[in-house]
């Protein structure tokens, strides 16, 4: 089965810890595929490489999402636009996108909600 997962959450938000459990339960599951994986408004925060070398729980949340992310080569998009309107970029501009992490306009999560077998969002 095919999963599509929107991660709204803010690193601070419970919901961002349950999305990575979830994600990595599915990731786990032979039968289960990520479609796709979006990071869209706060939660891109999540994908800002600076973001884990603070303290407190949402540094851990992103840290974890990060390591995840790069142990697995999971695919995780992040919205160009939430990420840009937060000081999170790639390219010419510096790099604060981390590792594993590519930016992706929104047309590519609304072809997640077409094509994937279930879709579940997260904050």
């Amino acid at each position: 089965m095919q999963f599509a997962l929107l991660v709204n959450a803010a690193a601070d938000s419970p919901a961002a810890l349950t999305a990575l459990h979830t994600a990595q339960a599915l990731h786990a599951h032979p039968e289960h595929h990520f479609y796709r994986l979006f990071f869209y408004a706060d939660a891109v925060h999540l994908a800002n490489r600076h973001a884990w070398r603070g303290d407190g729980d949402n540094a851990n949340t992103a840290q974890q999402w990060q390591q995840w992310i790069k142990e697995t080569g999971i695919e995780a998009e992040v919205c160009v636009g939430a990420a840009q309107r937060r000081g999170i970029v790639s390219g010419d501009q510096g790099r604060t996108l981390a590792e594993g992490f590519v930016l992706a306009g929104l047309g590519q999560w609304a072809d997640a909600m077409i094509n994937a077998e279930r879709v579940l969002q997260f904050g």
